[in-house]
């Protein structure tokens, strides 16, 4: 299966995040290889797009951050959800289950012939 292409994912990164923080703190670069593994290799995203994202996600005062020593001593950023993080990732779900039934309803079926015969 192909991976996705990043315009499909345009506007999804944030409620992809704080999924992953649901799961508990986390840094980025652990967070991208969860998304990886928990996409089934199908995300791959950098960094680069995910850290952008962590910021706008703190400036909203959806997560905050604690500077804490990973497993290898160096201090790292870990970031959390908090009660309003917890209420916007509801909020996210349940957008993304209206998208997915208006796709499937759209996209998801096969032309009818009734609309076909009557562009003819």
């Amino acid at each position: 299966m192909a991976q996705l292409h990043k315009q499909t994912l345009d506007g999804h990164v944030e409620a992809l995040l704080l999924a992953v923080l649901e799961q508990g703190p986390n840094y980025g670069y652990a967070m991208v290889q969860q998304l990886h593994e928990r996409s089934a290799g199908l995300l791959t995203m950098g960094e680069g797009t995910v850290y952008p994202v962590l910021h706008r996600l703190e400036e909203k005062e959806l997560i905050v951050n604690v500077w804490r020593q990973g497993d290898t001593g160096r201090l790292r950023k870990y970031y959390r959800l908090n009660p309003k993080g917890r209420r916007a990732l509801t909020n996210h779900r349940s957008q993304w289950r209206q998208l997915a039934e208006v796709m499937h309803r759209v996209v998801g079926t096969a032309p009818s012939t009734t609309s076909t015969e009557a562009m003819s």
